[in-house]
């Protein structure tokens, strides 16, 4: 936990040392019982957290309980839902390659 807190600091210092406040930075951090304790400390430093790799309600509700800024749910990839239907895809078939 304190490992993610310095290190999110001292993103926040180099953005604030080249006049980028504090305000316009997510810190990015994994949804695990050590960031979420972490998000918790910074947001109360006026350092503003994005929760990620959130796959259940629980750690939505813990990431919100933090206070953290934005919750970042993992709902999983378009191929993986493909692949669950579909026993074979090739690559020009994947939606998420065809635009």
């Amino acid at each position: 936990m304190q490992g993610i807190i310095a290190e999110a600091r001292n993103f926040i210092a180099l953005y604030q040392k080249n006049g980028i406040g504090r305000e316009r930075i997510l810190i990015k951090i994994a949804s695990t019982w050590e960031g979420i304790r972490a998000a918790e400390v910074l947001q109360k430093e006026g350092i503003n957290c994005n929760m990620t790799l959130l796959f259940s309600l629980p750690q939505a509700v813990a990431c919100a309980e933090a206070r953290a800024r934005l919750i970042s749910p993992f709902v999983g990839r378009i191929l993986d839902c493909t692949r669950k239907h579909r026993k074979r895809l090739r690559a020009a078939e994947d939606p998420a390659c065809n635009r």
